[in-house]
């Protein structure tokens, strides 16, 4: 007698009830309700009851994975900027430089610009907001950075001696300001002009009279 073939329909968690979201589904809902709740209602509006009701996801879930509001907020913003924001392998480490920061200046022409600037401006006066800025924004953002510029100096496109820290603030400074201050466009005719500027002063020196690319 063959043996009886199972039913491959036949699965356990096919019949499994659907029960609470996934752990990965909550996170996302949360993170998009926060982004959609900011947009509409501004930061100080926003508190972690309305991002419960807007999400589904109870309130005591939220507060397992962040510790206030400020920090949901800079992880939802990373969440939908940050893929199109990353630096981007090239086979010359500056070129990654000059591409991410055309990206960059793009999504604060679009709108996240207005959002940014206005979570910026709340930073001032709320202590939670500035810290969940520079520890979930800005310094994954720099340590990226540095990452791709020490590619840079390991290649010779760059002068060994440089400070990290100054070559960033110099190269992605003036988007902050022209953001902040509305003191011209964010073009990409001015991100390529403040990044040749920048350059002009980090690549290495001519040996021998020759000039560097």
């Amino acid at each position: 007698m063959n043996p009886r073939l199972p039913d491959l329909r036949d699965r356990s968690d096919a019949r499994r009830p659907k029960g609470r979201p996934r752990s990965h589904e909550a996170h996302v809902a949360i993170l998009k309700a926060a982004l959609s709740e900011v947009h509409e209602l501004g930061f100080r509006a926003l508190s972690i009851d309305s991002l419960s009701v807007k999400s589904g996801i109870a309130k005591t879930t939220i507060y397992r994975r962040w510790p206030n509001k400020a920090a949901v907020v800079m992880d939802a913003f990373f969440y939908e900027i940050g893929p199109g924001i990353a630096f981007v392998p090239c086979e010359k480490s500056v070129d990654s430089i000059q591409i991410q920061m055309q990206a960059l200046a793009k999504a604060f022409r679009g709108k996240f610009g207005p959002l940014i600037k206005a979570l910026l401006g709340e930073a001032q006066f709320d202590p939670e907001l500035a810290e969940a800025f520079r520890d979930r924004w800005i310094a994954p953002r720099r340590e990226a950075a540095k990452a791709v510029i020490r590619d840079a100096i390991g290649k010779e496109e760059l002068r060994s001696d440089i400070d990290l820290d100054t070559t960033i603030d110099a190269l992605y400074g003036g988007l902050y300001y022209r953001l902040l201050i509305g003191a011209g466009p964010l073009s990409q005719a001015y991100v390529d002009d403040l990044f040749r500027h920048v350059m002009g002063g980090l690549r290495p020196r001519s040996r021998k009279g020759s000039r560097q690319a």
